[in-house]
């Protein structure tokens, strides 16, 4: 484990580089109608930012794992999406279920067959028993066409993924009791899919987008039918919890494309009080720029050009060029939070010292003081420095790295 030394601000760490220190450190197996949700849609809520994470639970001290554990990276291709699917949605819960009151744990209530099942597409085909191979699914049936390249395009996979967090209280009895859950509905806005022909050769892969209508209809179907399921599976039976007492947060997510440098974005959540359905849904406006690219130059020219500059600045004192990159948090068409990376050749502990001197202060002079700002310094994929400043707040800290 590498050691850091912790240091305050950008004037501290020239004081104390200037005397005698020593370094410490810090595709597509994996698918039912309900009623739609008519509510009215409220607009553009702001997405609480987790200063203070949750408290996790520990069973007889020790980590227990949801039981969809790793589950995400076989459904969702892109990194991006999959940790701001899980940051996400505990932020979005943290408006109903407060981090001083509640415990995070992860999703307990749905198991690994039931996500399989549910992620898959509905098949009411009989097997040798009688049975219906799939009736749980909650992606639609293969679409009509006289080839299965036909028949998945005209009935997309839109589910893809289901995301859970439980949330716990404290009883009166000293004991953790659920409080609370809160569920992500992933959703592609493009279906990516490949086939195999009879001989066995695989063909693709094909894209086929999905219209907005297409995911407003599917995040109230799917989203009202894993709140009663959830309900219904669990009602205080042999698990002895009863869902219908506790509150339901779902959350909804966009993915972005497989080749994109940039997450998606969750669209809206609503909220199902104890023995309700859900309520109406909140839209949220967020999303992502990545720097430098001509989407943030279109979108977000100002902050663009900051980003620029600062570039251009750190570069003007180093003989090698450095290719910083950042990636920008939006609401509401305001920046929240950048993280910059700046990847350099090590060549001495004294020049990436340096550099991590000019891009602190760089920071300091250069980016609004509302707004997160994070900043690594690595080599061959080793972090060297992280330097942050939070938002409100002038000066930044610097960990060095040894």
């Amino acid at each position: 484990m590498r050691n850091a030394l912790i240091i305050p601000s950008l004037m501290m760490m020239l004081i104390l580089l200037a005397g005698c220190m020593s370094f410490l450190e810090p595709e597509e197996e994996a698918d039912v109608e309900a009623e739609e949700q008519g509510a009215t849609a409220q607009v553009s809520a702001e997405i609480p930012s987790l200063s203070n994470y949750y408290r996790t639970v520990f069973q007889d001290g020790t980590y227990v794992p949801g039981h969809a554990r790793g589950f995400g990276s076989a459904m969702v291709y892109n990194r991006h999406d999959l940790e701001r699917l899980e940051v996400g949605l505990s932020e979005i819960a943290s408006n109903e279920f407060s981090p001083e009151d509640y415990y995070i744990q992860e999703g307990r209530f749905i198991t690994r067959n039931d996500l399989n099942s549910w992620l898959s597409r509905q098949d009411n085909t009989e097997d040798d028993e009688g049975n219906p191979e799939n009736p749980n699914g909650l992606n639609p049936q293969l679409g009509e066409g006289e080839t299965l390249i036909e028949r998945e395009a005209n009935a997309p996979r839109v589910l893809s993924h289901i995301t859970e967090h439980n949330f716990m209280r404290q009883t009166s009895e000293g004991d953790l009791a659920v409080g609370g859950v809160a569920i992500a509905v992933s959703l592609n806005t493009t279906y990516t899919y490949r086939v195999t022909d009879d001989d066995g050769l695989q063909h693709g892969p094909f894209n086929t987008e999905i219209s907005e209508e297409q995911l407003d209809t599917a995040r109230d179907e799917i989203s009202n039918e894993i709140v009663s399921r959830l309900r219904t599976i669990h009602s205080g039976g042999e698990d002895n919890v009863n869902l219908d007492d506790v509150p339901i947060v779902v959350a909804v997510y966009h993915e972005t494309t497989r080749e994109s440098t940039t997450p998606g974005e969750f669209v809206s959540y609503a909220v199902a009080e104890p023995g309700s359905d859900l309520g109406g849904w909140t839209e949220l406006d967020e999303t992502h720029h990545f720097f430098p690219s001509s989407s943030a130059s279109n979108n977000a020219p100002a902050d663009a050009d900051r980003f620029n500059e600062f570039h251009m600045q750190l570069n003007s004192y180093f003989s090698d060029h450095i290719g910083a990159t950042a990636l920008g948090y939006y609401q509401n068409g305001e920046l929240q939070e950048l993280t910059i990376t700046v990847p350099i050749r090590f060549q001495s502990k004294m020049e990436t010292i340096a550099i991590t001197q000019q891009v602190a202060e760089l920071v300091e002079d250069r980016f609004p003081t509302n707004v997160d700002i994070v900043a690594k310094v690595e080599s061959n994929d080793q972090q060297e420095a992280l330097i942050q400043r939070p938002a409100g707040t002038e000066e930044v800290d610097v960990y060095i790295y040894d």
